[in-house]
């Protein structure tokens, strides 16, 4: 099993998750930084660590670009794509490994991740959801940890801040030697992903014994343009190259217009250069459109299987600007 992080800029972070990692019950067999150009000096610390193997690039390269470098340079049968501002539980990664064990069609396994800092503990994520706008979000997000979600379940996808894969779903589900899509840069590359397994009949658990807590913004860059830009294109991206073909028209269709639409103008308020996202997104539409013929054309399972999915959109608490986030 090896587990791989991407670090910018993360120094705070470096010793809680490499602790949390040292003191699992499970011990990886490999563990993996990719240094996207940090300055603060989070490279160097990792590259002191015996057990870290560290690859280093001259530049921010993106996230997705980089776990696809991380996932190259490891070979175990399972891979732990973990967030440098997420502290794992002893048990995580055996719990995780155990979901995935139990049954040879699970491709990825998520855990039952909580807020970190601030005061009421609040869940952060129990797996992702699908909505019928064709939103997917974190369930539970925000939600008291109030002893809920204490049952395994299967859910649409998980979160790539802690989600376990099987290297065969992830080798299964690349197009062009890209597991998750570098042009997406990063957000929304683990909603991606989830939707290109599940095309190919690869199922997605969640287990409440594998806990984590995930601070979230360790090694981002909080609320910025930058970011924003990237999740306005992105959602954009995963709808054109994953909706199901029925979902292109009518109903759907407008649902997904209407909410990107508003979320878009939302975004724009806060940082006006997120709306060059959408324009991100359309230049990007010819090879979507290309991507989409190999991820829907290769599809192992029934359409009417994904929608089966979906749930009502929360469009009271979408309009808020809640349930909005991926990793």
């Amino acid at each position: 099993m090896a587990v791989v992080a991407v670090n910018w800029n993360g120094r705070p972070d470096c010793e809680g998750l490499l602790g949390s990692i040292r003191a699992q019950s499970l011990a990886p067999a490999e563990m993996v930084v990719v240094d996207n150009g940090s300055q603060d000096g989070s490279r160097e610390w990792f590259q002191a660590q015996p057990d870290v193997q560290v690859i280093s690039n001259s530049s921010n390269l993106g996230f997705a670009a980089a776990v696809n470098q991380g996932l190259r340079a490891t070979g175990a049968a399972y891979v732990l794509l973990c967030n440098l501002d997420v502290t794992l539980d002893p048990e995580f990664l055996s719990a995780a490994v155990a979901r995935a064990e139990s049954a040879a069609d699970i491709g990825s396994v998520g855990g039952r991740l909580r807020g970190a800092g601030g005061g009421q503990s609040r869940l952060d994520s129990t797996g992702h959801v699908l909505y019928r706008s064709g939103w997917v979000s974190n369930r539970d997000q925000g939600a008291p940890d109030d002893g809920r979600r204490q049952r395994a379940e299967e859910v649409f996808g998980v979160s790539a801040a802690a989600a376990l894969y099987r290297r065969q779903m992830l080798e299964d589900v690349a197009l062009d030697g890209e597991v998750l899509c570098e042009d997406f840069f990063a957000y929304l590359e683990d909603v991606d992903l989830d939707w290109r397994a599940r095309w190919r009949g690869w199922r997605s658990w969640y287990e409440p014994a594998a806990t984590a807590a995930h601070r979230r913004g360790g090694t981002g860059l909080h609320a910025t343009s930058a970011i924003e830009r990237h999740v306005v294109a992105n959602r954009i991206s995963v709808w054109v190259r994953n909706a199901p073909p029925d979902w292109l028209g009518g109903g759907h269709l407008a649902s997904a217009a209407t909410l990107f639409a508003l979320r878009t103008g939302r975004a724009a308020l806060r940082h006006p250069a997120a709306s060059a996202g959408a324009a991100d997104a359309l230049r990007r539409l010819p090879q979507s459109r290309r991507e989409r013929q190999l991820i829907v054309g290769r599809r192992r399972v029934d359409p009417s299987e994904l929608s089966g999915w979906a749930q009502p959109t929360p469009w009271r608490t979408m309009l808020r600007g809640g349930s909005g986030g991926s990793r």
